[in-house]
């Protein structure tokens, strides 16, 4: 059933209850339940979509959407159905963006009128396949929106173990919230993403290889969470960022919401295709830039020159981008200078931006360099930022910059790390690594520093040539370029109470500017067992309920007529 809802100013109850009894036991039905209130301002991009049927006198139908350009606005194709099915007129649609109070299909500030209504061709009214559309609106002015997850971003959501897929995800929407009425402010929900091969065996319903699945299986304090009416159209994204990768659209679930079964949204990374297609008919392509780069930090001497490679490329599907162009920032000292040395760029280091090709057809790419030169004399770390862009907008903004840094020094980059190795009821070990990053300074007379808790003794110190003072040095050595050293740390106590230490590093040399990365904390645990990374425990107890809801959904698992 689709998860859009019907509002009346007296009548919603009423309707909402009849849609249900007209719907089939185990039929998709279009829609936060649970959740939290949406911190306003969050999310400037998060829609609301009124449509005003003209079957329903005074009343509306309600969803949630997506702004993904200044122009276009995703959301699910049902909500650009009236409540008979029969396609809804732009002049019926009405948005509103950036408003966390719900609002209405009545003129009042912020209401956006819809343009057109640009339709998935292969959306399937029967399973809700492929339930995706694009309302193209007038030009507007906020500038920040989600970017549409790539191939290698959801194939590293569904590749998670259970525990890393616990409420990784979120949803959003103004939709019912379990007592039967709409919220009047927008609502959040974090759900656990739900694995393809895995989502129809949970489900009585059959899932399209179209939609993806979120619930929540392991409900803390038996607060069950999810997606309901009115929430259709809404976003499904990963994480909680202001600026998120897009996975989903909400879809369709049971009737009966948050019930543990999952519910469905459409895939978005599999709709790449038809969303350009989609914006090109609309007369508003959009395009999908990159720019690469090998490392992300390089070593220069004082007054020494960088040059970075880089690659602008159209990762489009299909659509060509018009003048791409490469643009470049860079934070550094007064007397440090960069310039293109691109095919096409000037290489006057007031160029700040070029265009390296007039079209980049969809798959295309260009490569180039940028030199970044030193002139202070001094210590410093250099950022360089290339950004790609065309005059399409660009519906995976989160891939199109590349930063690099270079570090202009004569002194060596030191990094320490610091993990348990073995623990007993009065015994325990630590292995402190230190690394010299710099591929052109040595680091000379090293040694690690720390304070020594009471009752706690070092006891492989003499051998280490530790000094026993208070806090205590031992001694490293001579540190050649990109060279590492491991120190182990064998520590006894008489209280078997975790201890927390702080190892410093030291050098005759200064490390480069703005590291933090010279000091490592652990708390170091007695009689426990450490190394727990590997453990795929869920804190809310996912695995076995995971497979408890399994057995249960299995039992009564049927096909929909």
């Amino acid at each position: 059933m689709p998860l859009r809802t019907v509002f009346t100013t007296l009548l919603a109850g009423l309707l909402t209850t009849l849609g249900t009894l007209a719907q089939a036991a185990d039929s998709p039905s279009a829609r936060i339940v649970g959740g939290n209130q949406a911190p306003a301002d969050r999310w400037p991009w998060m829609a609301q979509l009124a449509i005003d049927d003209p079957n329903l006198p005074g009343g509306y139908l309600l969803c949630g959407a997506s702004q993904l350009s200044p122009r276009w606005v995703l959301t699910a194709y049902h909500c650009t159905q009236y409540q008979n099915d029969a396609l809804a007129t732009a002049n019926r649609m009405f948005v509103y963006i950036g408003e966390t109070e719900r609002k209405g299909t009545s003129p009042q500030p912020g209401r956006i009128p819809v343009e057109a209504i640009y339709r998935h061709a292969n959306f399937n009214n029967f399973s809700f396949a492929h339930d995706l559309a694009l309302l193209r609106i007038p030009a507007t002015s906020n500038n920040q929106w989600p970017s549409l997850a790539d191939n290698g971003t959801f194939a590293e959501l569904e590749g998670r173990s259970l525990n890393q897929r616990d409420e990784a995800v979120t949803a959003l929407g103004w939709g019912q919230t379990g007592s039967g009425d709409l919220s009047v402010f927008l609502r959040e929900v974090q759900l656990d993403y739900i694995p393809k091969n895995t989502c129809q065996s949970l489900s009585t319903l059959i899932i399209p290889d179209s939609t993806i699945c979120a619930a929540e299986l392991n409900p803390v304090n038996n607060i069950n969470q999810d997606t309901c009416f009115g929430d259709s159209g809404g976003p499904l994204f990963i994480g909680e960022e202001p600026n998120p990768w897009l996975v989903g659209l909400t879809s369709f679930g049971l009737e009966n919401c948050a019930s543990g079964a999952p519910a469905g949204y459409n895939h978005v990374t599999k709709e790449i295709a038809e969303i350009e297609r989609l914006t090109t008919q609309g007369g508003v392509p959009l395009v999908d830039m990159t720019i690469s780069g090998g490392t992300t930090r390089h070593y220069q001497p004082l007054n020494g020159t960088q040059t970075i490679t880089a690659t602008l490329r159209n990762n489009s599907t299909r659509n060509t981008a018009t003048n791409a162009t490469v643009s470049r920032s860079l934070i550094g000292s007064l007397t440090t200078s960069a310039h293109f040395d691109w095919n096409g760029c000037s290489t006057l280091i007031s160029a700040s931006r070029c265009t390296v090709a007039s079209n980049l057809a969809a798959g295309a790419s260009r490569t180039g360099n940028v030199a970044v030169t030193d002139s202070s004399g001094t210590d410093q770390v250099v950022t360089l930022t290339l950004s790609a862009s065309a005059d399409e907008n660009d519906y995976r903004r989160r891939n199109d910059s590349l930063t690099q840094e270079i570090v202009f020094s004569d002194n060596p980059d030191l990094a320490l790390s610091a993990a348990q190795q073995t623990s007993s009821p009065t015994r325990a070990t630590v292995a402190l690594t230190l690394s010299n990053h710099s591929p052109l300074n040595a680091a000379t007379n090293t040694g690690i520093s720390f304070p020594l808790p009471a009752n706690t003794q070092l006891v492989n110190g003499p051998a280490l040539g530790c000094q026993q003072s208070n806090p205590v040095y031992c001694p490293v050595g001579n540190l050649s370029p990109e060279q590492s050293e491991i120190l182990t740390l064998e520590f006894t106590t008489d209280t078997g109470i975790n201890q927390a230490f702080t190892f410093t590093v030291n050098a005759d040399q200064n490390d480069i500017p703005g590291d933090t990365d010279t000091q490592a904390d652990v708390t170091v645990q007695y009689n426990a067992t450490v190394n727990t990374a590997a453990s795929d425990s869920s804190g809310g107890g996912g695995a076995s309920l995971w497979l408890g809801l399994m057995a249960m959904l299995l039992g009564v698992r049927r096909q929909r007529n």
